[in-house]
């Protein structure tokens, strides 16, 4: 019986050795006595510094001829027969359970889909057919994997935009939380992705996805206005916060504005509408959008102008820059009706009354 279960546990080791021998995984072209594999794997930020200089080399001599075995990489998963082989032979007395994974390769999963991404990564738009797959890696469950596809995608600039905003509804959770991270490094590249991002966001309020929409709008410049202004002015006070604050990044120079309103406009504040109605009016519209409040006084339509002086108005205060500069309008003939100018302008000599008392 001894002699028996010794010559199973042989012929099991024998067999799983012919069975890793001839089904051995292809490891890619030789450059220099060794494979691809193993080039590319040193340029995981794992491994060692001092070799990613040889390994960007080694990849650079192969070109867009590495790119059939790196897509084969990309998508590596273990063959049908080797979970079950491997539970045959853990069950296998004489053979140590580590040993077997050493043999099996278990271990390196993540590693072998990471290095194939980070070969992509190193030909960057020479790879630029590998696109829909790069974005599908951001899906991997194992963060060495999707990290590299994120350096992947950021060297690629633009050309992942489509591929992206194309499946964005198509995909949820931390998957779709990287591909909004890939827009954010597109930055004004992506602004025709703003409408779709906002959709997350009021969907999405509070969740990493709607966190990474927010970042990446706050990226995509003066042309986002339009969009987040439909944040800005929505009755749910969570999503105007949200809209006010990307506005703050678009327009920094306005930042007194967005302080102001940020910390007074509550739903149902007594200037609630016309304060809303007047951002709409300023940043609200895809034709013109105004690089500042002075900009829409003295280049804009009669509407722009008028809403411009209100929103001066909401952040004046006597000696602010705000207050200075509808002083200095009183002598300029503007395309609005002076009586909003004159309001406003009554509100800042009211407010000095009440400073000088206090005095």
């Amino acid at each position: 019986m001894k002699w028996q279960i010794i010559r199973i546990c042989a012929g099991t080791l024998i067999l799983i050795c012919l069975l890793l021998t001839l089904l051995k995984r292809d490891r890619g072209p030789i450059i220099d006595g060794k494979p691809l594999e193993k080039w590319v794997q040193d340029l995981l930020i794992t491994a060692n510094p001092s070799k990613h200089k040889e390994a960007k080399k080694a990849v650079a001599r192969l070109g867009t001829n590495a790119i059939p075995w790196l897509l084969k990489t990309l998508h590596y998963k273990d063959p049908v027969w080797k979970e079950p082989l491997i539970s045959v032979a853990e069950l296998t007395p004489l053979i140590e359970i580590k040993t077997i994974h050493r043999w099996a390769n278990t271990y390196e999963l993540a590693e072998i889909r990471a290095g194939g991404i980070a070969g992509l990564a190193e030909l960057g738009k020479l790879a630029a057919q590998t696109i829909p797959d790069l974005v599908e890696a951001l899906g991997d469950s194992e963060h060495l994997v999707y990290n590299n596809a994120l350096v992947a995608l950021y060297r690629l600039e633009e050309l992942p935009f489509h591929e992206i905003t194309n499946s964005l509804n198509e995909m949820q959770g931390e998957h779709r939380t990287r591909m909004l991270h890939v827009l954010r490094n597109m930055k004004q590249d992506a602004v025709a992705a703003a409408p779709e991002l906002v959709k997350i966001i009021k969907i999405k309020t509070g969740s990493n996805e709607a966190n990474a929409a927010i970042a990446a709008l706050s990226t995509m410049g003066i042309k986002a206005a339009p969009s987040v202004i439909q944040l800005a002015v929505s009755n749910r006070y969570e999503l105007r916060l949200a809209g006010l604050n990307v506005l703050s990044r678009l327009f920094p120079a306005e930042h007194e504005l967005w302080t102001d309103l940020k910390s007074s406009i509550q739903l149902g504040h007594k200037n609630e509408k016309e304060i809303l109605l007047a951002l709409q009016n300023v940043w609200g519209q895809a034709d013109k959008i105004y690089t500042s409040l002075s900009n829409a006084i003295f280049d804009g339509t009669p509407r722009s102008c008028e809403a411009a002086i209100i929103l001066m108005g909401v952040a004046a205060k006597p000696g602010n820059a705000y207050a200075r500069k509808l002083e200095k309008l009183r002598t300029k003939t503007l395309k609005s009706d002076p009586k909003t100018l004159q309001a406003v302008l009554k509100k800042i000599d009211a407010f000095k009354g009440a400073y000088s008392k206090q005095e």
